[in-house]
């Protein structure tokens, strides 16, 4: 049976805070254009089109100790599935 390929036109929902800062353990700070905040950790990337969320990294969870302000968003963000 082939293996079926990813459909990149399949987005999903999700919020994330723009513009926000995350402080970290060490006392070291960083902002970032755009956050997603998961149960494993923070997602940090960009926008592009001004509807779409690209993945840029990520931050565990028990590095970061405090997110300071940021607006909230609801965007889109491509799903990719491999099989």
């Amino acid at each position: 049976m082939p293996k079926k390929k990813p459909n990149e036109n399949e987005f999903e929902i999700i919020n994330i805070l723009e513009m926000a800062q995350i402080i970290y353990f060490d006392g070291k700070k960083n902002i970032f254009e755009a956050i997603h905040i998961t149960v494993e950790g923070i997602h940090t990337g960009r926008i592009i089109n001004n509807y779409e969320f690209i993945n840029g990294g990520f931050i565990p969870k028990q590095n970061i100790k405090k997110i300071i302000g940021g607006t909230n968003r609801k965007i889109c963000k491509r799903k990719l599935k491999y099989y």
